[in-house]
């Protein structure tokens, strides 16, 4: 129960990382980035500070790793390796306040169209080598420098494209 609890808490986190380009509230620390409620609703800041665990300023390749792997270990909800459709699309996008129904919808079609990507094999399901790989190359698209770690600036430049 601890681990599926635990899973969640990461994956209310951390997704936005690999799944979302919307921050969102972070529970316990206000709104955005910092804290601080006049970020909400701009891309990229609440879940930055969440996956730089060692709190240095910058996302390492590590911390990615790390967070890919939370994040795929609580949408697995039947623990068996591979994430179906419904699974992936289950976590949640953005806000969901109905502000705007059509971008929901378009941002709805375009996680789909990423579970598509990350089905390498095209077995209809991704599995945990095929989520990694996604978010490998989701992290080396950030790094724009390519230093081996994603900045603030580059963490925002990755969530607005």
């Amino acid at each position: 129960m601890k681990r599926i609890l635990a899973s969640a808490l990461a994956l209310a986190l951390t997704s936005a990382f690999f799944v979302s380009a919307e921050a969102q509230p972070v529970p316990g620390r206000g709104m955005g980035w910092g804290g601080g409620g006049m970020m909400m609703n701009n891309p990229g800041r609440g879940r930055f500070p969440i996956i730089d665990t060692d709190d240095n300023g910058v996302i390492s390749a590590e911390e990615a790793a790390s967070a890919a792997e939370e994040v795929f270990a609580a949408m697995d909800a039947d623990d068996n390796g591979e994430l179906t459709m419904e699974e992936y699309m289950t976590v949640r996008m953005g806000p969901q306040d109905g502000w705007n129904k059509a971008r929901q919808e378009a941002r709805e079609k375009q996680k789909a169209d990423r579970f598509g990507t990350l089905d390498a094999d095209k077995n209809g399901t991704v599995s945990q080598a095929e989520f990694i790989a996604g978010a490998k190359a989701h992290f080396a698209a950030a790094d724009a420098d390519k230093d081996g770690s994603v900045t603030p600036w580059e963490w925002r430049s990755q969530q607005w494209n």
